[in-house]
Protein backbone atom coordinates (compact mmCIF):
# COMPACT_ATOMS: atom_id res chain seq x y z
CA UNK A 1 0.00 0.00 0.00
CA UNK A 2 1.58 3.52 -1.40
CA UNK A 3 1.72 6.54 0.88
CA UNK A 4 -1.53 7.73 -0.77
CA UNK A 5 -3.62 4.67 -0.04
CA UNK A 6 -2.83 4.48 3.46
CA UNK A 7 -3.46 8.37 3.82
CA UNK A 8 -7.00 7.57 2.17
CA UNK A 9 -7.57 4.62 4.64
CA UNK A 10 -6.64 6.29 7.19
CA UNK A 11 -8.61 9.62 6.54
CA UNK A 12 -11.62 7.70 5.80
CA UNK A 13 -11.40 5.92 9.63
CA UNK A 14 -11.25 9.57 11.02
CA UNK A 15 -14.04 10.56 9.42
CA UNK A 16 -16.43 7.82 10.56
CA UNK A 17 -14.87 8.49 13.93
CA UNK A 18 -15.79 12.30 13.02
CA UNK A 19 -19.06 11.53 11.53
CA UNK A 20 -20.36 9.56 14.65
CA UNK A 21 -18.44 11.43 17.42
CA UNK A 22 -20.79 14.35 16.26
CA UNK A 23 -23.98 12.30 16.02
CA UNK A 24 -23.43 11.26 19.76
CA UNK A 25 -22.79 14.82 20.84
CA UNK A 26 -25.87 16.17 18.68
CA UNK A 27 -27.75 13.18 20.76
CA UNK A 28 -25.93 13.52 24.14
CA UNK A 29 -29.07 14.82 26.03
CA UNK A 30 -30.88 11.62 25.25
CA UNK A 31 -28.23 9.36 25.25
CA UNK A 32 -25.31 10.75 27.06
CA UNK A 33 -24.18 6.96 27.87
CA UNK A 34 -23.54 6.38 23.99
CA UNK A 35 -20.64 9.21 23.97
CA UNK A 36 -19.47 8.13 26.96
CA UNK A 37 -18.50 5.08 25.81
CA UNK A 38 -17.93 6.78 22.22
CA UNK A 39 -15.12 8.78 24.04
CA UNK A 40 -11.98 6.04 23.16
CA UNK A 41 -12.57 5.91 19.64
CA UNK A 42 -12.70 10.69 19.89
CA UNK A 43 -9.29 9.78 21.42
CA UNK A 44 -7.97 8.19 18.48
CA UNK A 45 -9.51 11.40 16.20
CA UNK A 46 -7.67 13.33 19.09
CA UNK A 47 -4.23 11.70 18.52
CA UNK A 48 -4.45 11.69 14.78
CA UNK A 49 -4.80 15.42 14.78
CA UNK A 50 -1.75 15.84 16.75
CA UNK A 51 0.33 13.34 15.02
CA UNK A 52 2.68 13.49 11.98
CA UNK A 53 0.44 11.45 10.07
CA UNK A 54 -2.37 14.21 10.29
CA UNK A 55 0.29 16.61 8.74
CA UNK A 56 1.64 14.31 6.10
CA UNK A 57 -2.43 13.74 5.19
CA UNK A 58 -2.99 17.50 4.82
CA UNK A 59 0.20 18.16 3.11
CA UNK A 60 -0.88 15.29 0.51
CA UNK A 61 -4.05 17.07 0.41
CA UNK A 62 -2.29 20.34 -0.18
CA UNK A 63 -1.15 18.14 -3.11
CA UNK A 64 -3.81 17.79 -4.91
CA UNK A 65 -2.38 14.11 -4.87
CA UNK A 66 -5.82 12.68 -2.69
CA UNK A 67 -8.85 11.73 -4.61
CA UNK A 68 -10.95 14.10 -5.67
CA UNK A 69 -14.59 12.98 -4.25
CA UNK A 70 -12.57 12.08 -0.65
CA UNK A 71 -14.56 13.37 2.49
CA UNK A 72 -11.58 15.05 4.09
CA UNK A 73 -13.57 17.29 6.83
CA UNK A 74 -10.97 16.18 9.57
CA UNK A 75 -8.17 17.59 7.42
CA UNK A 76 -9.66 21.30 8.38
CA UNK A 77 -8.10 22.50 11.55
CA UNK A 78 -10.56 24.51 12.49
CA UNK A 79 -13.77 21.67 12.10
CA UNK A 80 -11.36 18.61 14.01
CA UNK A 81 -10.48 21.45 16.77
CA UNK A 82 -13.86 22.45 17.20
CA UNK A 83 -15.33 18.88 17.49
CA UNK A 84 -12.67 17.82 19.71
CA UNK A 85 -13.44 21.14 21.88
CA UNK A 86 -17.35 20.66 21.91
CA UNK A 87 -16.92 16.82 22.80
CA UNK A 88 -15.13 18.61 26.15
CA UNK A 89 -17.91 21.12 26.59
CA UNK A 90 -20.77 18.34 26.39
CA UNK A 91 -18.65 15.53 28.50
CA UNK A 92 -18.23 18.18 31.48
CA UNK A 93 -22.33 18.98 30.60
CA UNK A 94 -23.18 15.34 30.88
CA UNK A 95 -21.05 14.45 33.94
CA UNK A 96 -21.89 17.28 35.79
CA UNK A 97 -18.57 18.72 37.24
CA UNK A 98 -15.16 19.83 35.88
CA UNK A 99 -12.65 17.67 34.70
CA UNK A 100 -9.10 17.83 36.20
CA UNK A 101 -5.77 17.79 34.34
CA UNK A 102 -2.93 15.79 35.73
CA UNK A 103 0.69 16.73 34.37
CA UNK A 104 3.83 15.38 35.83
CA UNK A 105 7.04 16.57 34.81
CA UNK A 106 10.06 13.37 35.61
CA UNK A 107 13.43 13.39 35.24
CA UNK A 108 15.54 9.86 35.10
CA UNK A 109 18.36 9.04 37.36
CA UNK A 110 21.50 10.35 36.21
CA UNK A 111 23.41 6.84 36.33
CA UNK A 112 20.81 5.56 33.33
CA UNK A 113 22.53 5.94 29.37
CA UNK A 114 21.19 7.62 26.98
CA UNK A 115 20.11 3.89 25.62
CA UNK A 116 18.54 2.47 29.01
CA UNK A 117 16.71 5.96 29.50
CA UNK A 118 15.14 5.89 25.73
CA UNK A 119 13.93 2.01 26.69
CA UNK A 120 12.54 3.31 30.28
CA UNK A 121 10.76 6.16 28.62
CA UNK A 122 9.25 4.00 26.44
CA UNK A 123 7.84 1.35 28.76
CA UNK A 124 6.46 4.56 30.83
CA UNK A 125 4.86 5.65 27.78
CA UNK A 126 3.31 2.11 26.84
CA UNK A 127 2.42 1.37 29.98
CA UNK A 128 0.55 4.77 30.98
CA UNK A 129 -1.21 5.41 27.60
CA UNK A 130 -2.05 1.72 27.92
CA UNK A 131 -4.24 2.48 30.99
CA UNK A 132 -6.99 3.95 28.89
CA UNK A 133 -9.84 1.87 28.86
CA UNK A 134 -8.92 0.30 32.20
CA UNK A 135 -8.81 2.52 35.04
CA UNK A 136 -12.47 4.84 35.33
CA UNK A 137 -12.52 8.07 34.47
CA UNK A 138 -9.75 8.84 32.07
CA UNK A 139 -10.40 11.24 29.49
CA UNK A 140 -7.72 11.61 28.08
CA UNK A 141 -4.00 10.37 28.82
CA UNK A 142 -0.61 10.86 26.89
CA UNK A 143 2.96 10.68 27.87
CA UNK A 144 5.60 12.87 25.89
CA UNK A 145 9.09 11.14 25.71
CA UNK A 146 10.32 13.68 22.83
CA UNK A 147 11.31 17.09 24.61
CA UNK A 148 13.92 19.59 23.02
CA UNK A 149 17.39 19.74 24.07
CA UNK A 150 16.21 22.73 26.11
CA UNK A 151 14.39 20.93 28.56
CA UNK A 152 15.33 20.19 31.76
CA UNK A 153 12.81 17.12 32.38
CA UNK A 154 13.09 13.84 30.30
CA UNK A 155 9.19 13.18 29.50
CA UNK A 156 5.75 14.51 30.86
CA UNK A 157 2.20 12.45 31.75
CA UNK A 158 -0.37 15.10 30.66
CA UNK A 159 -3.46 13.02 31.41
CA UNK A 160 -7.28 14.16 32.20
CA UNK A 161 -9.97 13.48 34.51
CA UNK A 162 -13.41 13.39 34.64
CA UNK A 163 -13.34 14.79 38.05
CA UNK A 164 -11.13 15.44 41.45
CA UNK A 165 -12.76 12.05 42.72
CA UNK A 166 -11.52 9.88 39.52
CA UNK A 167 -8.04 11.25 40.20
CA UNK A 168 -7.89 9.90 43.64
CA UNK A 169 -9.30 6.69 42.28
CA UNK A 170 -6.41 6.69 39.62
CA UNK A 171 -3.63 7.01 41.72
CA UNK A 172 -4.70 4.02 44.07
CA UNK A 173 -6.22 2.01 41.09
CA UNK A 174 -4.13 -0.74 40.78
CA UNK A 175 -3.34 -1.03 37.28
CA UNK A 176 -2.22 1.85 37.64
CA UNK A 177 -0.08 1.32 41.12
CA UNK A 178 1.41 -1.62 39.02
CA UNK A 179 2.69 0.14 36.22
CA UNK A 180 4.17 3.12 38.96
CA UNK A 181 5.76 0.61 41.17
CA UNK A 182 7.45 -1.13 38.04
CA UNK A 183 7.84 1.28 34.97
CA UNK A 184 8.39 4.67 36.38
CA UNK A 185 9.69 4.80 40.21
CA UNK A 186 12.80 2.53 40.01
CA UNK A 187 13.69 4.82 37.49
CA UNK A 188 12.93 8.79 38.03
CA UNK A 189 14.89 10.87 40.19
CA UNK A 190 12.78 14.34 40.40
CA UNK A 191 9.13 13.82 40.01
CA UNK A 192 6.77 17.73 39.72
CA UNK A 193 3.15 17.33 39.20
CA UNK A 194 0.45 19.92 38.48
CA UNK A 195 -2.96 19.56 39.21
CA UNK A 196 -5.80 21.91 37.95
CA UNK A 197 -9.67 21.81 37.21
CA UNK A 198 -10.51 22.51 33.52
Amino acid sequence: MNKVESAVKRIAEMESILDEALRKMDNAEEAPQELLEYQTEIKKLDEYYSDQDWKDDFALDEDGLLPKDLKRGVLSEDGIYDALERNKEVMERIRGTRMVKHVILWTLKDELSAEEKMTIKQGIKEGLEGLMGKVPGIVDIKVNINGLESSNADLMLDSTFESVDALKGYSVHPEHVAVADSKVRPYTKIRSCLDFEV
